[in-house]
């Protein structure tokens, strides 16, 4: 049977009369969710992982089997774009267990956790730096990255890279956000070669083929 991950992902259901965060990303230097955890990879589901996460106010599932339970997020974890959760569960192909270093979120409160994003310069504003050439067997901006076939933009980027701890971000070819610490030696080119619609806003536009819209937190 053929199942359309993404539509599932975006329709992940609160269960168990509980709230469902969204998708979620593993903190920076440790799990987002530090109390028990348990994995089955053959029969994991949402009311599983909820049932033995009974004793704390959050739970998670990753990477169709795993199961993270906790009474705060760590420092780093973030809502990720909602694509980046499409595992299905190991035990029910109808549901959605994350995805890799993705958590599919949900708690008793019906107000999302509180997340911490890790420690950076103030900033009040980001600025469009150019479009970009990307390097030759790696990349311009190396730090974290995200792809959204559906939820992509220059704005969705920025928070992302921001959360991260990373000033510099730039989207390319659509879909794809990368953050980074500069632009080091790479070559700018002309603004045209970055007018690809941005996959959640056709009216921004996010890099092209090897191409990225750069901006700058400051």
């Amino acid at each position: 049977m053929h199942f359309n991950l993404l539509a599932l992902a975006a329709l992940a259901p609160a269960v168990l009369g509980q709230t469902y965060y969204g998708c979620y990303t593993e903190g920076e230097t440790s799990r987002a969710l530090t109390g028990a955890s348990y994995a089955d990879f053959s029969n994991m589901t949402v009311e599983l992982c909820a049932s033995l996460c009974s004793p704390y106010p959050i739970w998670g599932l990753e990477y169709t089997g795993e199961c993270y339970c906790g009474d705060a997020l760590t420092q780093g974890s973030f809502p990720a774009f909602a694509s980046d959760c499409a595992m299905v569960c190991a035990g029910d192909a109808g549901e959605v267990c994350g995805g890799p270093n993705r958590l599919s979120l949900y708690g008793t409160s019906a107000t999302p956790p509180t997340i911490t994003p890790v420690p950076h310069a103030a900033v009040t504003a980001a600025s469009f730096l150019g479009c970009y050439v990307e390097l030759t067997g790696g990349r311009v901006l190396s730090g974290r990255s995200a792809f959204s076939a559906t939820g992509m933009t220059n704005d969705a980027c920025g928070s992302y890279c921001l959360n991260s701890g990373f000033l510099f971000y730039g989207t390319e070819y659509s879909a794809e956000c990368y953050c980074g610490t500069g632009v080091g030696s790479a070559n700018s080119t002309d603004v045209s070669e970055c007018l690809m619609d941005c996959s959640g806003d056709a009216t921004q536009k996010c890099g092209g083929p090897s191409r990225l819209s750069i901006y700058e937190w400051a």
